[in-house]
């Protein structure tokens, strides 16, 4: 640990273990990391219960700085998009929601029903809080500086790949968006929805999950995959873990290899099956996010598929309406709000528990799978997009 800018990314056993080879008390390693994480200090100097010369030896060993924040995006809900660039010049994004619900799961943002109220009531649709809302607030975090996974919905897919966040870097990403936002970690969510696949990252997303948790409940964060199956037994081994989210976006495998080619390495059987197998919390239900794409995976007979897959899994279906893009997802559009209705309706009806995403800050690029990061796409195909007609093939039944 010389000369990193990952600091932040040290938990705090591991700075105890590193002050005491250092031939210093293990308190002093504590006294590091609550600075950092628990006061928001962003300087060793700023530590002055520990010796001048430590602070000194850390400054020069060991110096840190949060990524630069290179642009920052405001939407109408009170959302940020921040361009945030790291050590490397490498561009990532982070998204600030304020305003959640305290007694939301921390990734059903706000019911895309609760305007009209159309299904409210419904059995089995899980309506908007009957409490009014506290000013919590959640930071969507990246993971990678691109994504390979390359689902044909998803913008940052039709980007790229790109090299893996350090567990510092992870971190440091939260606080440059806390900081800039006046923000402490009280009513803090955090969700691993942003740019990149976490379970395609794990030993630093394990990192710093690490240093979130002593910060942070974790019932607080969410980790969402696309479902890399092998690893799913890692993160259920923890003795803390987060909320699971799975996307899934199609009941069967030949419509879901079509939307997420990742499924051709990671079949949806194996995926079910991997789901099956995580920890059963009836107060922790896995989320299963469904992209929902007119004309594509949103018919009523294909919710009906959605409940019988996961039927007798402790699991909740969040809907989230295709958010467009018509320069990378050109040709592909949002159902209207009657198609949602039939289609959470089916759901409901066929005994799933099920919620709708309003996504926040669709107007400036913030929302689920709209993450760019960069604005040039490596692979020289910008705007390239899987044709409707391609998806549209009758599923074969689940």
């Amino acid at each position: 640990m010389n000369g990193t800018a990952d600091a932040f990314g040290i938990s705090r056993p591991r700075w105890e273990a590193l002050l005491a080879q250092w031939g210093l008390p293990a308190f002093r390693g504590r006294q590091v990391f609550d600075a950092l994480h628990r006061r928001g200090v962003r300087s060793y100097e700023a530590i002055r219960e520990i010796p001048g010369p430590l602070r000194r030896r850390l400054s020069e060993e060991m110096p840190f700085r949060l990524p630069e924040i290179a642009r920052r995006e405001e939407s109408r809900d009170g959302s940020v998009k921040y361009g945030l660039r790291l050590a490397d010049g490498n561009l990532i994004e982070a998204v600030f929601m304020p305003g959640e619900a305290g007694a939301a799961a921390v990734n059903e943002f706000e019911d895309a029903r609760a305007v009209s109220g159309s299904v409210t009531g419904t059995p089995g649709v899980m309506g908007p809080p009957p409490t009014p809302p506290r000013q919590g607030f959640t930071v969507c975090l990246s993971s990678q500086t691109g994504c390979a996974v390359d689902c044909a919905f998803c913008v940052t897919g039709r980007l790229g790949g790109g090299r893996n966040l350090s567990p510092g870097e992870i971190i440091g990403q939260l606080y440059a968006v806390l900081d800039d936002a006046r923000r402490t970690p009280e009513g803090l969510r955090v969700v691993f929805m942003g740019m990149g696949e976490p379970f395609l990252n794990p030993d630093a997303v394990l990192g710093a999950l690490e240093v979130l948790f002593e910060v942070v409940s974790p019932r607080r964060v969410t980790v969402s995959t696309s479902g890399i199956t092998p690893v799913f037994e890692r993160f259920a081994a923890l003795p803390h873990r987060p909320n699971l989210a799975v996307s899934i976006n199609a009941a069967d495998e030949e419509t879901r290899s079509r939307l997420m080619p990742i499924n051709q390495t990671y079949p949806l059987a194996g995926l079910v099956r991997a789901l099956r197998a995580w920890p059963a919390d009836a107060h922790r239900p896995i989320t299963v996010e469904y992209v929902l794409i007119a004309g594509v995976n949103d018919a009523p007979e294909a919710a009906r598929r959605l409940a019988r897959l996961l039927r007798g899994l402790a699991a909740k279906v969040n809907v989230i309406p295709l958010n467009e893009d018509p320069v990378y997802l050109a040709g592909w559009s949002r159902p209207n709000e009657g198609a949602i209705d039939t289609f959470v309706r089916a759901l409901a009806a066929s005994g799933a528990r099920v919620t709708v995403r309003r996504s926040k800050g669709p107007d400036a690029s913030a929302a689920c799978g709209q993450l760019k990061g960069r604005t040039v796409d490596p692979r020289g195909r910008t705007g390239r997009a899987l044709p409707v007609s391609a998806l549209t093939s009758r599923p074969r039944p689940v």
